[in-house]
């Protein structure tokens, strides 16, 4: 690979970590808001002030990550489905992946329980996300 193809790889691969760890920590940041530190008044708990805020980054970082994982698609994982590489840990991620674009995209348009069995899968899947992701990344780049 020439040196400037590695540096774009390079590049594009930390965008692309960087990005999914962003969603990954405000993810899980609203969840600990939203479960572990909602305002309780005398009506009740009430969300927690941040938690819009912190769900509209997590959404505007989402249609980011929607674009990385169509790249990692036409290119990436064609690639490597070609020739047989890290396929034990890429279909889980490609999986857990199109799992949270699905879930995502149905908490915009559903309602009551469909709404929370969305937004508990979501949730479950994003959490544990981040597992799959660095099984698939620990190994060395070949």
């Amino acid at each position: 690979m020439n040196e400037k193809r590695s540096r774009m790889v390079a590049t594009l691969r930390a965008i692309t970590y960087a990005t999914f760890g962003a969603l990954w920590v405000t993810g899980c940041g609203w969840l600990a808001l939203h479960y572990c530190f909602a305002p309780v008044t005398e009506f009740g708990p009430v969300p927690h002030p941040w938690e819009h805020k912190l769900m509209l980054v997590h959404g505007a970082i989402a249609v980011l990550s929607v674009f990385l994982l169509g790249w990692m698609s036409s290119g990436h994982i064609v690639e490597r489905w070609r020739q047989g590489r890290r396929l034990a840990s890429g279909i889980p991620v490609s999986a857990v992946g199109a799992l949270l674009v699905i879930s995502g995209y149905a908490l915009y348009y559903s309602i009551d329980r469909t709404h929370e069995v969305f937004s508990a899968t979501h949730e479950a899947i994003g959490v544990v996300a981040i597992g799959f992701a660095l099984v698939h990344w620990a190994r060395p780049f070949r």
